[in-house]
């Protein structure tokens, strides 16, 4: 699927993942906590609803002939 994207579309995709990345604090290695769980949950939604937008887009885009 990521082939069909656009240079640029790849380029933000990238971009989002990495700010995701970013943003969590390094794990602790003394076993986790609710602070950790909770950063874990938190950034696994923001992939997941990255990932759904990027799709959508990507979808709505090619019925549009944009991506041709």
């Amino acid at each position: 699927m990521l082939q069909e994207f656009t240079t640029g579309a790849r380029y933000r995709l990238h971009r989002c993942a990495w700010a995701v990345r970013l943003r969590l604090d390094a794990v602790d290695e003394r076993g986790g906590g609710r602070n950790t769980d909770e950063g874990f949950h938190i950034s696994a939604g923001a992939v997941i609803a990255g990932t759904i937008a990027a799709g959508v887009t990507a979808y709505i885009a090619k019925k549009l002939g944009a991506l041709e």
